[in-house]
């Protein structure tokens, strides 16, 4: 199915590049003349930058073999290399070995231009070119050249691997060397498009732009005895022809190499694409998220299309999506997934939808990319304010990707480490409340209902109850000590996340000398924050000695919750202050003293 999916792609998408042919770095352009009155002129393109279309294949082994026309310098000239001699300078080697591995090479290169030029003895390009081979010394090169830097030939400024002539030998000639021995053990049926063919030994194409990836990382490879099928190596045991095997490895290539159909996760590769090519799929609001976008998602979530007409895009706008990483040159598959567009859709609205959280100062919902999500599960550094990149699980932002294209849950060790990290570091955000959300509500427990994007003030849940509590009394402690240093959720959050009973029993005696320090100032506002309290405290028939996972994670999220909600009172407040409105004994007991617009940060909304 993958492989049936990729010809097909590469059916619609394969436009002018010829067989065998990519865009490659060439560096260095040696010019021939086509009268042969002038010496042949080396140009050097570093400095430009670009690509162009030329001959490729995959190659490895110690006898790799030679591409025409366009090859690295070490085939086409004879370069044996540059090294640093001792006072760091780079020069050419003279070491016995490069020397002899640089001629061997050219010499397997010279054998395959003169074979093309041999083969079109009426193309004056074949015979300027077979002209320069006889004559061209193996010991000129440019001093900046490099024996891994790719030089192509061309004939008065025309490349010479464009002729149609070179074109079509080339392909027959990569066809003929990739089928492996000649006779009819070479012909078969081809698991992909389900027809006698000629059969490949190897994949003539390599797969290029996945993390860590080689030279010649192979999308199939068998060739140690671990991993051979009846004693067959190399695809004899997954017979895939010619024409099948280059197509989907060039299509997962051009997929790779396109900005708008891949992106990168850790040591992940990940490749969509569509079978209409037009239809527009919303697949890169997971890098991006843009609040219209994702709107129109979660709208589509509450009004979904259902019954045929879901079903009847499948076949026209199927959406597929791969996702690549590499092990020694092998290319592993950790995800495959083809599903209709709608419900690609859906999903996606969903996945947004599970994660909203709410920013309280803006009265807003924010929404985050995954790469910003598997972010918020690193390590706080606290000197520098950010979180460290290099402590991201491995994987993680691959597996939110895949949570969110399957509409399943986040791996399940997410919920306990970032559980960890916020007991730890002391550093709660938004795209950790949404974490948080995600597990929550995507762990088919009784919990789900409870995990909206703002205060639900009617849950008994004991774990959120007391998540609000801790939210309370850190703002009665706030309100009747203004300049703080360490509040007691500083002191006491981790352990009230654990064993709440022994923390909030003991920090509720402590919160009667606040509020009457508040009341000498604001008698209504001391009055309703007790009265707040007394009413959350009632919500819970007896405090929890101790919460289970799921229960920390409510903790934090009704602390959050009501932090959020008193943070958009506090706003209200300021803006009835700025008014010169009276306020009532609630909103002034919601105005925090050391809440200001101008100190919250909706996009890193760091509580305590």
């Amino acid at each position: 199915m993958l492989l049936q999916s990729l010809v097909q792609q590469a059916d619609r998408c394969q436009g002018d590049t010829p067989e065998y042919y990519r865009a490659r770095r060439v560096m260095w352009q040696i010019d021939l003349s086509g009268t042969g009155n002038a010496e042949p002129l080396v140009i050097d393109l570093r400095q430009e930058q670009r690509k162009i279309t030329a001959p490729y294949t995959g190659r490895s082994g110690s006898k790799p073999t030679p591409i025409l026309l366009a090859d690295t310098a070490q085939f086409t000239l004879a370069h044996p290399g540059l090294v640093k001699n001792p006072e760091g300078e780079k020069v050419l080697s003279t070491k016995p070995a490069d020397v002899t591995k640089a001629m061997t090479r050219h010499a397997a290169y010279r054998d395959l231009v003169t074979s093309w030029c041999n083969d079109h003895p009426h193309l004056p390009q074949a015979q300027t070119v077979a002209t320069w081979l006889n004559n061209q010394p193996p010991t000129a090169w440019p001093q900046e050249m490099d024996k891994d830097h790719l030089v192509a030939l061309s004939v008065d400024g025309e490349w010479i691997h464009n002729l149609p002539e070179a074109k079509s030998w080339w392909a027959d000639k990569v066809k003929s060397t990739k089928s492996g021995k000649t006779g009819k053990t070479n012909q078969g049926l081809c698991l992909v498009c389900g027809h006698v063919m000629p059969l490949l030994s190897t994949l003539p194409v390599p797969i290029k732009g996945i993390p860590n990836s080689g030279m010649n990382t192979q999308l199939v490879c068998l060739n140690q005895p671990a991993h051979f099928r009846a004693g067959t190596k190399q695809l004899g045991a997954t017979p895939i022809c010619v024409n099948c095997g280059t197509k989907s490895a060039t299509a997962l290539n051009t997929l790779l190499a396109d900005p708008d159909h891949r992106a990168f996760a850790d040591d992940s590769a990940i490749v969509w694409w569509t079978r209409d090519p037009d239809t527009e799929t919303a697949m890169w609001t997971l890098r991006d998220p843009q609040p219209e976008e994702v709107a129109q998602l979660i709208a589509g979530v509450r009004h979904p299309r259902r019954g045929r007409d879901a079903l009847a895009v499948l076949d026209e706008n199927a959406f597929h999506a791969l996702t690549l990483r590499v092990n020694t040159n092998r290319v592993i598959v950790a995800d495959w997934i083809t599903i209709s567009v709608p419900e690609l859709k859906q999903r996606l609205g969903h996945w947004f939808a599970d994660q909203q959280t709410w920013d309280g100062w803006n009265n807003t919902h924010t929404y985050w990319s995954v790469w910003r999500l598997a972010l918020a599960s690193a390590r706080w550094d606290k000197r520098k304010n950010k979180y460290v990149d290099t402590t991201i699980p491995k994987h993680l932002q691959a597996d939110l990707t895949k949570a969110a294209l399957h509409g399943a849950a986040p791996p399940a060790h997410l919920l306990p480490l970032l559980l960890q990290r916020i007991r730890a570091d002391h550093h709660l955000d938004l795209p950790r409340i949404a974490l948080l959300r995600l597990a929550l509500i995507r762990t088919p427990t009784r919990h789900k209902e409870l995990c909206v994007p703002q205060l639900n003030p009617q849950s008994t849940e004991p774990g959120y109850v007391c998540g609000r509590i801790m939210a309370m009394l850190e703002a009665i402690q706030r309100k009747a000590m203004p300049k703080v240093n360490t509040t007691i959720t500083d002191k006491y959050l981790s352990t009230a996340v654990v064993s709440p009973r022994a923390v909030l029993t003991r920090l509720r005696i402590g919160a009667r000398p606040h509020l009457r320090s508040i009341a000498r100032i604001n008698e209504p506002a001391a009055k309703a924050m007790d009265s707040r309290l007394r009413d959350v405290f009632d919500l819970l028939d007896t405090i929890p000695a101790h919460l289970n996972t799921e229960q920390q994670a409510l903790f934090v999220l009704g602390y959050d919750h009501q932090r959020a909600h008193s943070a958009r009172a506090a706003a209200e407040a300021i803006k009835a202050r700025e008014a010169g409105k009276e306020l009532a004994g609630e909103q002034e007991a919601d105005a925090l003293p050391e809440a200001s617009a101008e100190n919250a940060d909706s996009s890193d909304n760091t509580l305590w």
